[in-house]
Order: C-alpha cells, then sequence, then structure tokens
C-alpha cells in the first residue's frame, strides 16, 4: 500500500528532535511523500527548507494561516509571494477562514484569504483551505473568482452537501484522523459520498491522532489508520483507496511517481 500525506506540519517543533525516524517510519508504512504546510512566514520558511533537505520524500506549501494572519508583520505576504515560487512549494496555503477561534478580525482573514486565491492562480498551483464554522463564507469567495482554480479543503469535517459544493468548483476533500473515531457521522457520510477522483488523505500531524493512537503525537505513518477506516466507511479494500487518492495526490499537486526513488 502506498499513500500521500496531503497535510502534515512537520516544520513543527513536536518533530524537531526525531524528524528523520519519523520519515523512516513513514517509508516503513507505506507513506512515500509527506506535503508540509506553512501557517506563517516562519513555518512556510522552515517547510522549504526540509523540502530541501529531504528531496523526494518532503515537499512544501507556504501561506499565512487566517489565525495567525493579524500577528504577521506587513512584509510577510511579500516574502510568501516569492517563496511560492519555489519548485519545491507545490501548494499556496494553509489559508482559509476560522469563524470558531476568533484569532483574526473577519475582514482581515477575508482579505487575506483573497490574496492567497489570486496568487495560486497566478502561480497556477493549487490552493489549500482551511474552514472552521466558514464554509459558507470561503465557498463564496472561491466561486467568485475567475480562472482555473483548483485545490483541496483540507482536514474536512463538514456534511456530504458541503464537499459536493467543494467538488462542483474543481476542489477535492481530504480526510484526517476524525473518521478513525466514534462520532463524527456527517463526515462519515461525506467520505461514503465522495467521488473518488476527488478524495484525499492527510494526518494534519502533530494534530488529530487516529483513535488507535490517541494521546500520541500524531505523525505520518499514521496516515494508514486513517486510510483504512475511509475504506471500510466506502466498502473499497485499504490498497484500492490508496491507489486512487495517490493518484489524486499526485495529479493535484504535480507529484512525480517516483517521489520514493533516490
Amino acid at each position: 500500500m502506498e499513500l500521500v500525506d496531503t497535510h502534515a506540519h512537520l516544520e513543527m517543533p513536536q518533530f524537531a528532535d526525531d524528524l528523520e525516524p519519523v520519515l523512516y517510519r513513514a517509508v516503513e508504512a507505506g507513506v512515500q511523500s509527506v506535503l508540509t504546510v506553512g501557517t506563517d512566514l516562519a513555518s512556510s520558511r522552515r517547510c522549504v527548507a526540509l523540502a530541501g533537505q529531504f528531496p523526494k520524500r518532503v515537499y512544501a506549501a507556504v501561506g499565512l494561516h487566517p489565525n495567525y494572519v493579524a500577528e504577521g508583520q506587513p512584509t510577510d505576504w511579500a516574502e510568501i509571494r516569492e517563496l511560492a515560487r519555489h519548485d519545491a512549494v507545490l501548494a499556496v496555503g494553509e489559508t482559509g477562514l476560522d469563524f470558531h477561534h476568533e484569532c483574526t478580525p473577519h475582514p482581515q482573514q477575508m482579505d487575506s484569504l483573497v490574496q492567497h486565491v489570486d496568487l495560486a492562480l497566478t502561480l497556477d498551483k493549487p490552493l489549500i483551505i482551511h474552514a472552521r464554522k466558514a464554509d459558507e463564507a470561503v465557498l463564496e469567495v472561491l466561486s467568485s473568482r475567475r480562472g482555473p482554480l483548483r485545490g483541496v479543503r483540507h482536514c474536512f469535517d463538514a456534511s456530504a452537501q458541503t464537499a459536493a459544493r467543494y467538488v462542483d468548483l474543481g476542489f477535492h476533500v481530504s480526510i484526517g484522523g476524525l473518521v478513525t473515531r466514534p462520532g463524527y457521522k456527517k463526515l462519515k457520510a461525506a467520505v461514503r459520498s465522495l467521488p473518488g477522483d476527488r478524495l484525499l488523505l492527510e494526518t494534519d500531524c502533530p494534530y488529530q491522532t487516529p483513535e488507535a493512537h490517541r494521546g500520541q503525537r500524531n505523525e505520518p505513518a499514521f496516515l494508514v489508520d486513517t486510510a483504512r477506516a475511509a475504506a471500510e466507511l466506502r466498502g473499497e479494500s485499504a490498497v484500492e483507496l490508496a491507489r486512487i487518492t495517490t493518484a489524486n495526490a499526485r495529479r493535484l499537486f504535480a507529484i512525480p511517481a517516483d517521489s520514493e526513488k533516490d
């Protein structure tokens, strides 16, 4: 079984002391590639550095998470724009809207999202969307932009109807460790209903640890648990789901098919 972790935060301090063993365990589990995703300027720089340190294993995305936009400096966006042009940067984000934590005023979040959307269109790179109690507003922004916009609603946790609206806009929907936990009926219904060619898998590590590993730091190797849970919900084998979602990830993010090779 071969997998791609389409959303991780390997740049975070939780992985500072043992990243090489983490990546080794990932490969042993079948996770050949990991997209590590920036949330502010400093973490975006680290994502690009990690992609350089672990070529063909780690790829980068750069952006300003809505919860951290208000903390940044006026010059941060200019550097994010430059980082986004790097060859190892496969996507723009994560960006989006978060109406749960309320760390950044809504108008400032909205302005940042629009900037990220326009950058993704300019560079012809996919967009990574975060939405917390804000899917309706995010969908309104995405549907208003003109051009061949594509991307993913990461760490999906909403209804099948909301998932279908992202798919209608040309987006993928990514499933994380929540699908392994009891409850989450709306999410699980969405997983059953999604077209296979729009489904992705992620860990969002070090967060959202799958149920079997609760209490531990999440890491890319645990993506196997999510794949098995999603496959069971869809009535598919884990091997087949891995094949489909890996092909989807490679197509969306332009990850080379031989990324596991040195």
